[in-house]
């Protein structure tokens, strides 16, 4: 590996791990000792500023404030969001549901150092809610001959993907695993894996012709900023996900197959299936009961202003909706509290 893919990954992987501060404060036990009933200051993990994590965090922060709840809202990532849960640095936080198994199992997803991320199995983390939806892809440019996933085996591609603890790495690994496609095999076959920091720059190597396919995730909703300067440059084609690799991978992680709409970029020239992650919420496993009962109404009372603040995605959004992945393989178990405000929905 040279130094600059070192320098990336390394870089990746302390954004991952870099703790945002102290627990909350002002949430301290009584002098008698008894917890709380309710938290008045929360602590809440989202993404970097300017992402769709961010701006929901930031719309439930306001929708909180009329409760009487203070929601200090700080940058993070799927992978550091749930550390520093799991240690009492914060109170809830944004993940990606593809990381559900591993952490329930105990399975490495990020290294640094000689430290392994979710080695063991999580204990002091549980599932509040599923929001906002972000499709996985692999792209090539129009005017391939690669059709689908299947038909990059045994081939020489170049292939643009990111360092170890990016979703966009993770979940189109285990597509191309499904089809039978290790990195190995690629660079058996002749071809290249290279790593990138940013979605933006394997947008423009494949602008350029320098790549075969990269690795992306985008939004299901709305176009892509990326995408948007990619196919004024070059038209981009998604590349076809079999059912075959859509059952395999599904099997391991909780995803949803999402489909793209014909249109949304003018690249896509019809309704393209892809598999889909699932931005979770989760708190701490002693989150007050009616904390967690307030965080719950107060958001689904107020859905118009997570959709015209947070994601447009939450437009209609019922009970159901925040708990679509109920039962479905491998999670953190739901806060007791959430599953019983759920069932009196009638949601579950």
């Amino acid at each position: 590996m040279n130094k600059k893919i070192m320098a990336l990954v390394l870089a990746a992987l302390l954004a991952l791990v870099s703790l945002a501060g102290c627990g909350s404060q002002g949430n301290e036990e009584k002098e008698t000792g008894a917890a709380p009933t309710q938290l008045q200051n929360i602590k809440f993990l989202s993404g970097p500023t300017g992402t769709t994590w961010y701006s929901q965090a930031s719309a439930f922060s306001g929708i909180a404030a009329k409760e009487g709840i203070t929601v200090d809202v700080l940058s993070g990532s799927a992978v550091s969001n749930v550390i520093q849960i799991e240690n009492g640095s914060a109170d809830m936080g944004l993940t990606f549901s593809s990381y559900m198994p591993a952490m329930v199992e105990g399975k490495v997803v990020a290294k640094v150092g000689d430290k392994e991320y979710f080695k063991e199995p999580v204990k002091n983390v549980r599932t509040l809610c599923n929001t906002t939806t972000a499709g996985y892809a692999l792209l090539v440019s129009a005017e391939s001959p690669y059709k689908t996933i299947a038909d990059l085996k045994d081939k020489p591609i170049k292939y643009v993907t990111y360092p170890v603890g990016f979703t966009a790495r993770y979940v189109p690994e285990k597509m191309l695993e499904a089809a039978g496609i290790t990195y190995d095999s690629i660079q058996k076959a002749g071809g290249k894996v290279d790593f990138v920091g940013k979605y933006q720059e394997a947008c423009d190597i494949l602008a350029k012709g320098q790549a075969d396919v990269i690795a992306y995730t985008m939004a299901v909703n709305a176009q892509s900023a990326a995408l948007a300067e990619l196919e004024s440059q070059r038209e981009f084609r998604i590349l076809a996900i079999g059912d075959d690799v859509i059952n395999k991978v599904t099997s391991e992680l909780p995803l949803v197959v999402a489909t793209i709409p014909k249109g949304m970029h003018k690249s896509v020239t019809e309704d393209t299936k892809v598999l889909a992650d699932i931005t979770t919420w989760v708190v701490k496993a002693d989150m007050p009961d009616e904390t967690v009962a307030k965080i719950l109404d107060s958001m689904l009372k107020n859905m118009d202003s997570m959709a015209q603040v947070g994601n447009s995605e939450f437009n209609g959004f019922t009970a159901k909706e925040l708990i679509r992945l109920y039962g479905s393989g491998s999670q953190l178990p739901l806060h007791p509290a959430a599953e019983k405000y759920f069932k009196e929905k009638g949601a579950i």
